[in-house]
């Protein structure tokens, strides 16, 4: 049977399970600022090509491909390192280095059958090996969200040159597309001699296959890249655009100025909605609007024995004014979320779930209820004091933050808002040393391996920042997991959607559209994907710009 490569619809439209993937994603960034390398001479022409200048408000922690997750290096390290899929404009997956993929046994077998025409920088051809290769390290070690992906391989098998087979121990349904987009293939001859890939930092003599490969790297000022002149997908005649250079910014109105004085080119993080209509009156200034498949939310740390209290995160989900935030914080431009399934999946969104309601009043009689005490009278609740930390370049999120500790307040809760750097916040977030998550996931593109990523416990390199482990949680997740069957798949799902919104594991906030500014009196022709954590900066989207005369 074969596959065919794309097929996820836009929002209000149904999805076919047989076409899912999953990208899970890291929170939004809206970061921006005075560059730390000194103020450029605006873009121009080197040798060969244009370089194209984008801001960024975070350093790359991490240059492994197989195990980062940071945007930052996720931006620059999908634009060095192939996936076999891409994901396009309208959130369809599309072949990168896999033409097609077709299935075999009953959907037991999943055979990849790659592109004849992709080399490794250094003159090596990218084959079957590399993709067998990649696979196989991040299941011995364990590397990054793409673990989960790979729990139901139970062998690899190297056809030819141009074919490779995953053997499954049952079928699973978005096994092709969310492993073909999320796994970033390396190349063999060299991670191969590495050692311990969990402790290979990668961080020189970048060796890739992408439309640009990162060329030099210094720390708090700026990222280059170089295009690479075998990329199969560039136009004739090379990429226009031969040189990239991310350049790091502390925040996002000091980016902002960067980007009207001339000093970048592109703002890699979005707009934040209340400078949109400046930058629309600027004549050399365009926006671009993308979609969204993540969406903002708080999660709450069920190892913290309080928050382990379902009704603790049942009081916490009724101190929160959804519709204001989307109202005054988002100017009106954002959907209400309920459960943890997006809207954005109409047929698995689960309609006949009711939002908690915004009552601080009520919240306090349910936890007075549950028998927490106010010892002293302060108005505050002896036990409910928690942090709750978010990235402090996202705008919108920081100021959600500050309207929600000021309601939990009104129900006698205690939140310590502390918005880091977002290096810091993610190191935490994945660490578990934190009570409340406020943030934002990139991207989900499919409702089933989003539930595994999120809330299976036994999922190695997910993104279980809940830290739950609930038995009857893994027994739904494990049996939707196996359903062959459409309508019975759509039911589970909705059911798990209704479990985890009882349980109140995170309180989801809304989906928003992003909007992107560039100086479109110099380039042209980007390729956005939806999402904050694609947007603009594909290797894609970047290789296919042109030059305004």
């Amino acid at each position: 049977m074969k596959g065919t490569i794309g097929r996820i619809r836009k929002a209000g439209a149904a999805l076919a399970v047989a076409a899912l993937v999953t990208v899970a994603g890291c929170s939004l960034n809206e970061g921006g600022g005075d560059s730390a390398g000194g103020s450029n001479e605006g873009s121009g022409e080197q040798a060969g090509g244009a370089t194209l200048r984008i801001g960024t408000t975070t350093d790359m922690e991490n240059f492994n491909p197989l195990q980062s997750l940071s945007k930052t290096d996720s931006w620059i390290l999908n634009a060095t390192y192939p996936t076999l899929l891409r994901i396009d404009e309208n959130a369809q997956k599309v072949p990168e280095l896999a033409e097609e993929y077709t299935t075999e046994d009953d959907g037991r077998t999943v055979v990849f059958h790659l592109r004849d025409d992709f080399e490794w920088t250094d003159g090596t051809p990218v084959t079957a090996n590399d993709v067998a290769f990649t696979a196989q390290a991040i299941m011995d070690y364990q590397l990054g969200n793409v673990a989960a992906k790979l729990t139901w391989v139970t062998g690899i098998e190297v056809r030819d040159d141009q074919t490779v087979a995953f053997s499954l121990s049952e079928p699973y349904a978005p096994f092709a597309e969310g492993v073909g987009f999320w796994m970033r293939i390396v190349p063999e001859h060299i991670f191969s001699q590495a050692g311990d890939l969990s402790q290979f930092a990668n961080d020189g003599d970048w060796v890739g296959a992408g439309a640009y490969v990162l060329e030099s790297a210094t720390k708090g000022q700026r990222y280059t890249l170089k295009a690479n002149e075998n990329y199969p997908y560039a136009p004739e005649g090379g990429a226009a655009v031969e040189t990239v250079e991310y350049v790091v910014y502390p925040d996002v109105n000091t980016m902002i100025l960067a980007l009207r004085n001339g000093d970048i080119d592109l703002m890699g993080t979005p707009v934040p909605i209340s400078a949109v209509a400046s930058l629309e009156g600027e004549d050399a200034i365009e926006i671009e609007t993308v979609d969204s498949l993540g969406f903002a939310h708080l999660t709450y740390n069920v190892q913290n024995p309080v928050l382990a209290d379902q009704t603790v995160r049942q009081a916490l989900s009724m101190v929160v004014d959804t519709e204001s935030i989307i109202e005054t914080i988002l100017q009106g431009d954002g959907q209400q979320m309920v459960g943890p399934i997006s809207p954005i999946f109409a047929e698995y969104d689960n309609t006949s779930l009711e939002p908690y309601p915004f009552d601080p009043a009520g919240a306090r009689t349910l936890l007075e209820g549950a028998g927490y005490t106010d010892g002293n009278g302060d108005g505050m609740f002896d036990d409910l004091s928690f942090e709750m930390v978010c990235d402090q370049s996202n705008a919108n999120l920081t100021r959600v933050g500050e309207v929600v500790r000021d309601s939990a307040a009104e129900a006698g809760i205690q939140i310590e808002l502390a918005c880091i750097e977002r290096n810091t916040f993610l190191s935490r977030t994945r660490g578990g040393e934190y009570d409340i998550d406020l943030s934002q996931w990139g991207v989900f593109d499919n409702p089933m391996d989003q539930l595994r990523s999120t809330y299976l416990s036994s999922n190695p390199g997910g993104i279980n920042y809940n830290l739950v482990a609930d038995p009857e949680l893994d027994a739904l997740v494990n049996d939707a997991a196996v359903t062959a069957d459409p309508a019975q798949f759509v039911e589970k799902i909705k059911g798990i959607d209704a479990y985890v919104h009882d349980q109140a594991l995170l309180t989801p906030l809304y989906v928003e559209n992003f909007r992107f500014a560039y100086r479109g009196d110099r380039f042209t022709g980007f390729d956005p994907s939806p999402s904050d954590l694609l947007g603009m900066v594909t290797g894609y989207s970047l290789s296919q710009v042109t030059t305004v005369d």
